[in-house]
């Protein structure tokens, strides 16, 4: 027995979560853009801020929801992964105005997929039923992580802040400032 007091612990868990956070944020990093986490997390891990190529910060933003395993479910002959996901979690996110992404690092391959939620639950709207605690989510395989997809993000980001601007709900931009 030891004479201390048994101190906090970093876990497996913690380090693979980390691990998650820095594939993403490498990416997010090489096409020049920022990735921020909250100080509180209620189900957005981190956010992405994005920038024009002159590196202007523009309007709009990529939220992210980052899970980790050392042993991902793989379905569907190969082409997909299956993740369990609490249906409050996915309603949640699936009503963000900006894009919500969910992405899965694979620890053993150094691989993250991702998944855009609204687009998914829009396709599949009974994912959210209220009557179930949680559901499994397919990601493909084909979707994987790398600097193509940053740019998909900040495009999905910044047709949504044009949506909004053309539906009236967003600050009108063609009258600059003094």
């Amino acid at each position: 027995m030891s004479d201390t007091p048994r101190r906090k612990r970093r876990t497996r868990e913690h380090v693979i979560e980390d691990l998650s956070e820095n594939h993403l944020e490498r990416f997010v990093l090489l096409k020049g853009h920022v990735l921020r986490r909250p100080e509180r997390d209620y189900g957005v891990d981190v956010t992405m801020f994005h920038f024009a190529t002159n590196g202007e910060i523009e309007n709009g933003e990529v939220r992210f929801q980052l899970k980790a395993s050392e042993s991902l479910k793989v379905i569907s002959n190969g082409s997909a992964i299956s993740l369990p996901i609490k249906t409050g979690d996915l309603h949640y996110w699936s009503l963000e105005v900006y894009p919500f992404v969910l992405v899965v690092f694979d620890v053993k391959t150094d691989t993250a997929y991702w998944l855009h939620i609204q687009e998914c639950v829009s396709r599949q709207p009974e994912l959210v039923d209220p009557d179930k605690e949680t559901v499994h989510l397919h990601i493909p395989l084909a979707n994987k992580l790398n600097v193509n997809s940053i740019d998909d993000f900040r495009r999905k980001s910044l047709a949504t802040v044009d949506n909004l601007r053309n539906q009236g709900g967003y600050p009108d931009a063609s009258r600059p400032p003094k």
